[in-house]
């Protein structure tokens, strides 16, 4: 991601030249493009989308084109009730963090369930206020999408186990796929 930076002519964006960017902003981006762990930087009111390598799968087919541009364009589909309300925290000065969190992301060409561990802590421009934010993020999906799977399984068996009949099986599995219904085509 570093060579795609430096391949964008910035000054032909609304960031402007990267000489003219202040200190914080290129700090910031040199430890998350050296960063193991998948990261973003969203800069300026339009909390324009800088991100690591780590951070291409969650993009999905939303990378190359995701850089530079407003996150609020690049995650539409999760702004307004998810994404959205947390970046203006940090943009207050205020950090946030959500364990499996749930969101919905249109990353492949459809919509897909993913959930997500996050942090988002703001970052200080040189006038103390805080010109950006860093997102450090986990994608849990396959850890909770198990845990959950394998806990619909364990009810399928115990509802069987205790059935005596064959129509109290089938009532019982009924009522473990009604209680986890995201499940049901698994």
């Amino acid at each position: 991601m570093g060579a795609k930076m430096r391949a964008v002519d910035w000054s032909r964006t609304p960031l402007g030249a990267v000489a003219d960017w202040p200190q914080s902003l290129r700090t910031a981006i040199s430890i998350m493009l050296e960063s193991k762990f998948a990261m973003l930087i969203a800069w300026g009111p339009q909390f324009y989308l800088f991100y690591n390598d780590r951070y291409i799968p969650v993009l999905g087919e939303k990378h190359p084109r995701a850089l530079g541009r407003p996150t609020r364009e690049v995650w539409s589909e999760i702004w307004d009730d998810w994404i959205g309300p947390e970046f203006e925290r940090t943009r207050r000065g205020e950090a946030f963090a959500n364990e499996d969190w749930y969101l919905p992301l249109v990353r492949n060409g459809y919509c897909e369930s993913c959930w997500f561990t996050v942090s988002y802590s703001p970052i200080r421009d040189e006038t103390g206020g805080v010109g950006g934010m860093l997102a450090v993020v986990a994608e849990t999906t396959g850890r909770v999408e198990g845990e959950r799977r394998l806990a619909t399984l364990r009810e399928l068996a115990a509802g069987a186990a205790g059935a005596r009949t064959p129509d109290q099986a089938c009532a019982n599995a009924a009522a473990a796929f009604a209680r986890n219904p995201i499940d049901t085509p698994f």
